[in-house]
C-alpha cells in the first residue's frame, strides 16, 4: 500500500491479512522443504518395501507446490480472502495429514492406537496460534473445527482396531497399545479453549485495528484544515480543548482572493474552473501551514487563515506576513506552471488583520462550526 496512514479499515486489515499470510506460508514452504529432505535422506534411502514412498513423495511434493501457488495468488491483494480460507482449511487438515504421515513411516508397522499419542493438540495449537496473525476469527476457528475433528476420528480409529483396549488411571494409554477417553477429552478441551480464547483475542485486534485506521483517517481530515502541529494538539487536547467558553488572545486573520476570477472563468467549464482553484488553493495552502497557520474557510476564490489558533502564539503578526510572503512566492511558481500549460497568469490580493478576539468553542456543544 503507497500510504498505509490513509488508508480504509478494510483495506489495512485486507493488507495485514496478506502480509500475515506470506509470512505464514513462507515459514510453512520452509519447513516442508527442511522435513521433506530429511524424510527422503532417511527413509526413502533405505530401500525398505514397506515404507510408503509414493505416499511420502506426493505429500510433500503437493504441499510445496500448494505453498509455492498460495504465495503466487496473494500478490493479488483482492484475492486475499480466498486463498486465506483455503489456507485455513490446508492448515486445518495439517495436523491430521501429518500425523498419518508419521504413524505410516513408522516401522515396524505401528498400532493405530499410536495416532491418539502423536502430539495433535500441540500442533494443532501451534497453528492456531499462527493464524491469529492474519486478524480474522474466521480462519482461527476453521484451524480449531479442524483440529478438534482430528482428535476425535484418531480415537474412534483405534477403537475400531480390535487391538486396541480402553484404559483409565493407568500408564498404558502413554506407553502401551490402549487409549485413554479421559486423555482425548483434555485435549479436545484445551483445543477448544485454545480457538475460543485466539478468536476472541483475535477480534479484539481487529476491532482495534478498525478504530486506529478510522482514528487515523479523522487526525487526516483535520490536517486539511490545520497545520500538522496544531492538528496534533486538537487531536491529543482531549474534553479540556474542547470545552464550552472562549478565551481572548492576540489574532492574525489573513484574507486572500483571486483579481478577476469571475472573468477569467467566464471561458472556462465548471470541471476546468474548479481544477483552476483546486491547483491555487493547494499552493496557498502549503504556504500557510508552513508558517503555522490555520484555514478558516474557503469563500469561493478567497482563503481565510488565521494564525494564533487555536493556540496563542507571540509572532502570530510575523507568522501571518511570512505566509502571505511565501503566498507571493508559491502564486510565482504556479504561473510558471501554468504558463508552460500556456494558460493565463494568475493574480492575488492578500490583506492581513490583527487585534484581540475570542477563541473556542462558543457554544454549548462541540463541533467543526462553532470552534472559533
Amino acid at each position: 500500500m503507497d500510504n498505509p496512514a490513509s488508508a480504509t479499515p478494510a483495506a489495512l486489515l485486507r493488507e495485514r491479512e496478506a502480509r500475515s499470510l506470506t509470512l505464514m506460508t513462507a515459514i510453512s514452504l520452509a519447513g516442508f522443504l527442511a522435513v521433506g529432505t530429511h524424510v527422503a535422506t532417511e527413509t526413502l534411502g533405505t530401500g525398505r518395501e514397506d515404507v510408503r514412498k509414493l505416499g511420502i513423495t506426493i505429500y510433500f511434493g503437493s504441499s510445496i507446490a500448494l505453498c509455492v501457488a498460495v504465495l503466487f495468488f496473494l500478490r493479488r491483494r483482492k484475492w486475499v480472502a480466498g486463498v486465506g480460507t483455503a489456507v485455513a482449511l490446508l492448515s486445518a487438515t495439517f495436523p491430521a495429514m501429518a500425523s498419518f504421515m508419521i504413524w505410516q513411516s513408522f516401522y515396524p508397522p505401528a498400532p493405530v492406537a499410536l495416532l491418539t499419542k502423536l502430539p495433535v493438540a500441540a500442533v494443532g495449537i501451534a497453528t492456531i496460534a499462527m493464524m491469529t496473525l492474519t486478524l480474522r476469527p474466521l480462519y482461527v476457528t476453521i484451524v480449531g473445527i479442524g483440529v478438534a475433528l482430528t482428535l476425535v476420528a484418531f480415537f474412534l480409529l483405534a477403537l475400531l482396531d480390535s487391538a486396541t483396549a480402553l484404559a483409565m488411571h493407568s500408564i498404558d494409554p502413554y506407553v502401551g497399545p490402549a487409549v485413554s477417553q479421559s486423555r482425548v477429552v483434555f485435549e479436545l478441551v484445551f483445543v477448544v479453549c485454545a480457538t475460543a480464547g485466539c478468536a476472541f483475542a483475535t477480534q479484539i485486534a481487529r476491532q482495534t485495528v478498525r478504530e486506529a485506521a478510522a482514528l487515523q483517517r479523522s487526525t487526516d481530515q483535520l490536517s486539511r484544515y490545520f497545520s500538522p502541529d496544531i492538528a496534533a494538539g486538537i487531536r491529543d487536547g482531549g474534553d479540556a480543548f474542547l470545552r464550552p467558553g472562549g478565551r481572548e488572545q492576540d489574532v492574525a486573520v489573513l484574507f486572500s482572493d483571486l483579481v478577476g476570477y469571475t472573468s477569467l472563468c467566464a471561458g472556462l467549464t465548471p470541471s476546468q474552473a474548479l481544477g483552476l482553484l483546486s491547483e491555487y488553493q493547494e499552493y496557498m495552502v502549503a504556504e500557510i501551514f508552513k508558517a503555522g497557520g490555520t484555514l478558516d474557510k474557503f469563500i469561493g476564490d478567497g482563503i481565510m487563515a488565521t494564525f494564533g489558533t487555536p493556540a496563542p502564539t507571540a509572532d502570530s503578526a510575523d507568522r501571518a506576513v511570512q505566509a502571505a510572503r511565501g503566498m507571493t512566492e508559491a502564486l510565482k511558481r504556479l504561473n510558471a506552471a501554468r504558463a508552460a500549460r500556456q494558460e493565463p497568469p494568475l493574480a492575488q490580493r492578500i490583506g492581513i488583520h490583527v487585534g484581540a478576539a475570542v477563541v473556542g468553542n462558543v457554544s454549548a456543544r462541540a463541533n467543526a462550526s462553532n470552534f472559533r
